[in-house]
């Protein structure tokens, strides 16, 4: 049972050591799978819930590369050293092992992946932000605003909304966008005279 062991720890290694070490870029266990009645693809990170979520799980190559590397490196030390007195308990010690560090591995990997976002900015981002006057503009005529979006500075062409004229630094509000101009509005309504 040993050989077992080490001939599953020195697979799921050297693969595990060869993804870490050439960077692992590609996705070839979620590019190809898809859902249901296989019209649409799920996606990388594969279906979340159900039956199919199972099966992506457990036909996955990450799944039992992490498999084969944690159930043979755990039985090689428990059967290795001695650790346990039977063999069947250190086979399923190391079964359980390779079935969480696949699993883990997966939930893990898919959490990832749903975490990152679009920082492509659309119009409606724009809407309901502050921003600060770089050009000064009145009724008829475009300025120049900065405001910060997903961490950027940005600058927009701006018209007012209503008569009102802004200066340098005012702050104001994006209301609408037209096209690349921005529509803009007092921040804090000025009080009658």
């Amino acid at each position: 049972m040993i050989y077992l062991y080490l001939f599953a720890l020195v697979v799921g290694g050297a693969v595990l050591g060869a993804s870490m070490l050439l960077g692992g870029h590609t996705d070839a266990d979620g590019e190809m799978y898809t859902g249901g009645d296989g019209a649409e693809p799920v996606g990388h990170d594969g279906p979340h819930a159900g039956p199919e979520a199972f099966f992506y799980t457990v036909l996955s190559l990450r799944f039992w590369t992490f498999f084969l590397a944690f159930f043979g490196l755990t039985g090689f030390l428990f059967e290795g050293l001695g650790l346990v007195p039977w063999s069947w308990l250190s086979a399923t010690i190391a079964t359980g092992m390779g079935l969480a560090a696949g699993a883990g591995a997966m939930f893990i990997i898919r959490r990832v992946q749903q975490g990152t976002t679009n920082s492509a900015v659309s119009s409606s981002d724009y809407i309901g932000k502050m921003a600060r006057v770089l050009v000064g503009f009145g009724k008829g005529e475009v300025g120049k605003v900065r405001l910060e979006l997903k961490g950027s500075s940005i600058d927009l062409l701006a018209m007012p909304i209503d008569d009102k004229s802004f200066a340098i630094k005012d702050e104001v509000l994006i209301v609408e966008m037209d096209g690349m101009h921005a529509k803009v509005a007092a921040l804090r309504p000025s009080s009658p005279p």
